[in-house]
């Protein structure tokens, strides 16, 4: 199964950045986990944040956030909310699906022929 991950949400700080101390070129991004296989897409609830600084033109890990840089992580992750999860089934899995029913009414069909004509 491949996963995949979709923005959803960006938020700017007004922080300074951990590694060039900047203050005006953080900013967040969220992604939402989407998982896709032969038979359907499905988003999940998983939600990765990224905090990237556009001064430096570098990604900033968790290891280096500071306490405020962590709570407006917090806040905005709140703010945004959860994202929309949604499951999609692809032809493939209409098709199956489509074919079952047909053979089930077709044996169902059939035994009832066979108790009328027993």
């Amino acid at each position: 199964m491949a996963s995949s991950y979709v923005k959803f949400g960006e938020s700017k700080l007004r922080n300074n950045c951990p590694k060039c101390y900047a203050q005006d070129g953080l900013s967040f991004t969220f992604y939402n986990k989407i998982e896709d296989n032969k038979l359907l897409t499905k988003a999940t609830k998983n939600v990765k944040g990224e905090l990237h600084c556009s001064h430096c033109s570098s990604q900033v890990y968790p290891g280096l956030w500071t306490d405020e840089i962590d709570r407006v992580y917090l806040y905005n992750l709140k703010r945004i909310g959860d994202p929309e999860t949604y499951t999609r089934f692809k032809p493939l899995a209409i098709l199956i699906l489509i074919a079952i029913v047909v053979v089930a009414a077709a044996a169902a069909f059939a035994l009832y022929n066979f108790k009328i004509a027993a």
